[in-house]
């Protein structure tokens, strides 16, 4: 069971890579994108179990922001990511005990971990680097820097969650022998 675990991580690798860094709309204002790639790390953690999941999310979107030239984000995305998939696990573990008056719930407790996850995870990053980083960005301030992608990854994070529940449901029954103990 650990080989298909191990083998399963690696995929969803593969596949978080590629929903961030191939399937991805540009934010018209600004820098940046929107991708399908949190919906496959918040999969990964509600199927392969929050351990599990929490690798492949981390390290597949660590590898995208690599090679989309976002170097500078590898460390914040694996700790933003790894922490939303282990957060996607954790939920999803208590669903499948979980009554039908509960999974509701639980399915809302989702979408505000995943807000507060990667858009607390993100502005605290950008501001740490605004800080560190940015001498004079047009007269504009570190908090006005961080702040500008408040509502994009807002955006990010509750599209993530929604189509994470959309792959969910069809895919929890091939995969409830592989979730962890």
């Amino acid at each position: 069971m650990k080989i298909k675990k191990m083998v399963f991580t690696a995929i969803f690798i593969a596949l978080c890579f590629v929903a961030t860094s191939i399937i991805k709309i540009p934010i018209p204002v600004g820098w940046g994108y929107v991708h399908l790639g949190d919906s496959v790390v918040m999969l990964a953690g509600m199927l392969l179990g929050p351990v599990y999941g929490a690798i492949a999310g981390g390290l597949g979107s660590t590898l995208a922001d690599f090679a989309g030239g976002f170097a500078h984000y590898m460390l914040p995305t694996f700790i933003i990511k790894g922490t939303l998939a282990l957060s996607a696990g954790l939920i999803f573990k208590r669903m499948v005990a979980a009554s039908k008056k509960k999974e509701n719930t639980l399915v809302v407790i989702h979408f505000i971990a995943a807000v507060v996850i990667v858009t607390g995870g993100y502005f605290v990053s950008e501001l740490i680097m605004a800080k560190l980083l940015i001498v004079d960005a047009e007269g504009s301030s570190a908090l006005a820097y961080a702040a500008f992608g408040l509502p994009w990854n807002t955006l990010q994070a509750l599209f993530g969650a929604v189509g994470s529940l959309i792959l969910y449901y069809p895919l929890k029954k091939p995969f409830q022998n592989i979730y962890e103990d």
